[in-house]
């Protein structure tokens, strides 16, 4: 909510200086669930700056209020070079929509927490089978190690 308050319009003089710094924009959209309800926080932000430009928080967020919601940062005069969020569809057909011309990218992080989800899973699965095939497997003994053993 803290980050919802502080959202302003765009700054185009500073939404400008990112775009000549780095050659355009790139606008990406994460949805968050900070209270574990139904209402979700949106943020946009600029990517290569690393800046977050506005906030909106709703339970039942469509493509059109995501749309309106972009409006004022899609009407900005920079180039979009590409715009970036999680897998969500009505996050991304609102920036496909928005930024029609940018190409989209799904976040990597998203992607790889999602991989990692279901390897950790058959990592689990597989640890489970192992402790019921081999049983407890005795500890290692502890050995003092010798700080001179040209071995190190």
């Amino acid at each position: 909510m803290a980050l919802l308050s502080a959202s302003y319009e765009p700054n185009e003089s500073e939404i400008g200086q990112i775009a000549i710094e780095y050659g355009g924009l790139i606008w990406a959209v994460d949805a968050l669930q900070p209270e574990g309800n139904g209402r979700l926080l949106y943020v946009l932000y600029e990517v290569q700056s690393g800046k977050p430009f506005a906030a909106m928080q709703g339970e039942r967020v469509d493509e059109d209020d995501l749309v309106a919601w972009l409006r004022p940062y899609r009407e900005l005069p920079f180039r979009v070079v590409a715009t970036l969020s999680d897998g969500e569809a009505t996050i991304i057909a609102a920036l496909k929509s928005s930024w029609p011309q940018a190409p989209h990218q799904r976040c990597q992080l998203h992607f790889l927490n999602n991989l990692a989800d279901a390897v950790l899973a058959q990592d689990e699965l597989l640890h489970q089978s192992l402790r019921q095939e081999l049983g407890e497997l005795p500890r290692v003994p502890e050995q003092e190690i010798d700080p001179t053993s040209p071995l190190l």
